[in-house]
């Protein structure tokens, strides 16, 4: 028996059957459907659920038509975004020089280009440009700086046809991207050095990691580097990353060849050396002093340059022999080896890496220590004038009156007095010698070492005032004047340095604490502040060069002879 509940479900069934029968039966293009009377409640509802989601589609429909995108074509496009190709008329002051230019001298023709611009009154090869962002200014795009540059003068100076540029606008592709193309635009020109294209690529691998968040090996950024037209090889790539982590201070004047086949496996040995004395730090802290020295040389002479005619300029070139000598003799102080064992030390370490320190301290050099021989056989600071022709006398100066200092035998009584009271000071004894035929009658010999005296340890101190005192007394003595060459004994160590080439004097000087460069011995302000500035020696010093002036005054002949370099 059905109860009211069932009732009233199969009346509502039936009347959502009679509705939807009759909507399809209006409709012209639906086709009659015959309820059948099998129907159940289950099928009538499904039947009205797909009616009500057609309509919701259809109100969706119409919603969407009403959000459907327009049919301008440039409806997408940021205005700020760059349009690769696209050229542009920029004020000048828009524009900047790239910042991560490698080229870190100026164009050699920047005066020909400059020249040039003003007669064109515009530049004519098209700059491409880039910017990291609508923010900032706008910089070339794998090359055009100097033209950039000369462009701001030129318009700094009133010419207002550089007021606005034409360019072609890039857009932003990546700082790694951009210094490639910049180097390979001076790759391209062929007049980029070695280390600015260095310190192109440290550069690169620099952005490079940044943007990718990666670290390259040398194989991997040798790889990026050919994938962006730069084919420059692993070995070279190699050499990069080494000048760049050692010889940041020569490195303007690095050469390839140089760097490649001297002083990266001499370097390398060295500090491999070092590391099995675990010195490492000290030896490349002296290799830095070196560096240093021969760079603030070089910049010297480019700066001399700067104020000298093109024709009278002398080329800034590194003196790779001489860095490779003052390296080895440093090195060797450093460790406390021979300087003249180096060579043949360093060839052992090459051919066993697995060398070790007794064995390495066993090895002796072919070349005999000719400064071994003169140990202990010191001349005596008396006598330094006993080939002086005592009746010399300077007329014009003294006027006709004969004074103390004219007399030649109280003369050279002042003089060993003088020496004797800068000996007291700090000791130097072993390392005077005499000779009347040197004009003061008196040359240093090289040491056996500046640290100890017949085998007995100075002092820090002592040993820096050695260091200053014994290349301003060589100076002043005449030995490093080639005209006096002669006059050194034979079977002295500076003779027999002299006689086995200038590397072997300059690695000799270097021990002593002083370079030698082209010849010249080169003494710098700290030689001298050191040794004025001690309380004691100071003293001393100035006395001894009051007397050598007294002298000079007594016998100027003996100083008429030019000066002549070494191995001039």
């Amino acid at each position: 028996m059905r109860t009211p509940e069932t009732l009233t479900a199969a009346k509502r069934a039936a009347s959502l059957r009679q509705q939807a029968s009759g909507e399809a039966e209006a409709s012209p293009a639906a086709p009659k459907q015959h309820q059948s009377s099998t129907s159940t409640p289950h099928s009538g509802m499904t039947s009205a659920n797909t009616q009500l989601s057609a309509q919701q589609k259809r109100i969706d429909q119409a919603r969407n038509a009403l959000k459907s995108p327009s049919s301008n074509a440039t409806q997408d496009v940021d205005p700020m975004d760059e349009v690769d190709g696209s050229i542009t008329l920029l004020s000048i002051n828009d524009i900047v020089t790239y910042s991560h230019n490698p080229r870190s001298k100026p164009n050699p023709k920047r005066a020909e280009i400059k020249a040039s611009l003003q007669a064109e009154g515009k530049i004519t090869n098209t700059i491409t440009v880039t910017r990291r962002s609508p923010k900032e200014k706008y910089f070339p795009y794998g090359g055009g700086n100097t033209r950039v540059e000369l462009a701001k003068e030129l318009f700094a100076e009133g010419d207002q046809r550089f007021a606005t540029l034409h360019v072609i606008t890039k857009k932003w592709p990546g700082e790694a991207k951009v210094i490639t193309a910049h180097l390979s635009e001076n790759d391209i020109r062929g007049d980029i050095s070695f280390w600015e294209r260095a310190q192109g690529v440290i550069d690169f691998k620099k952005e490079f990691e940044i943007e990718n968040g990666v670290i390259l090996s040398t194989t991997e950024l040798n790889k990026e580097l050919k994938n962006s037209g730069l084919n420059y090889g692993v070995k070279m790539v190699q050499n990069f990353i080494f000048a760049h982590e050692s010889l940041q201070l020569i490195g303007p004047w690095l050469r390839t060849e140089e760097l490649n086949t001297v002083i990266r496996p001499f370097v390398s040995a060295v500090i491999e050396l070092a590391g099995k004395f675990d010195s490492k730090d000290a030896v490349q802290n002296s290799l830095d002093e070196i560096m240093l020295m021969h760079g603030q040389d070089l910049e010297a002479l480019e700066l001399a340059n700067k104020e000298k005619d093109p024709a009278q300029r002398q080329e800034p070139k590194l003196d790779v022999q001489s860095l490779i000598t003052d390296f080895q003799s440093v090195a060797a102080k450093a460790l406390k080896l021979q300087v003249d064992d180096m060579p043949a030390v360093l060839q052992a370490v090459t051919q066993d890496p697995n060398i070790s320190v007794e064995e390495i301290k066993k090895i002796k050099s072919k070349i005999n220590d000719s400064g071994n021989g003169n140990k202990g056989k010191q001349s005596p600071l008396g006598g330094m004038l006993g080939g002086v022709d005592k009746t010399s006398t300077n007329p014009e100066s003294n006027k006709g009156k004969k004074t103390a200092a004219t007399d030649s035998a109280l003369l050279e009584k002042k003089l060993i007095a003088a020496f004797t009271e800068l000996n007291t000071a700090v000791p130097i004894a072993d390392f005077m010698a005499t000779d009347p035929r040197l004009p003061f009658g008196f040359y240093v010999d090289f040491p056996a070492s500046m640290e100890q005296i017949n085998g007995q340890p100075v002092s820090e101190e002592m040993a820096g005032l050695r260091e200053s005192l014994w290349p301003i007394l060589a100076s002043l003595s005449g030995q490093a004047n080639e005209a006096f060459a002669g006059s050194i004994p034979a079977d002295s160590a500076w003779a027999m340095r002299k006689s086995e080439g200038e590397s072997a004097m300059a690695a000799s000087c270097v021990a002593a604490s002083v370079a030698l460069r082209s010849g010249v011995l080169y003494i710098t302000s700290a030689h001298f502040w050191m040794l004025m500035a001690h309380p004691k020696v100071g003293p001393a010093f100035m006395g001894l060069l009051k007397t050598l002036s007294e002298f000079h005054v007594a016998f100027p002949q003996k100083f008429q002879i030019p000066f002549k370099p070494l191995f001039s």
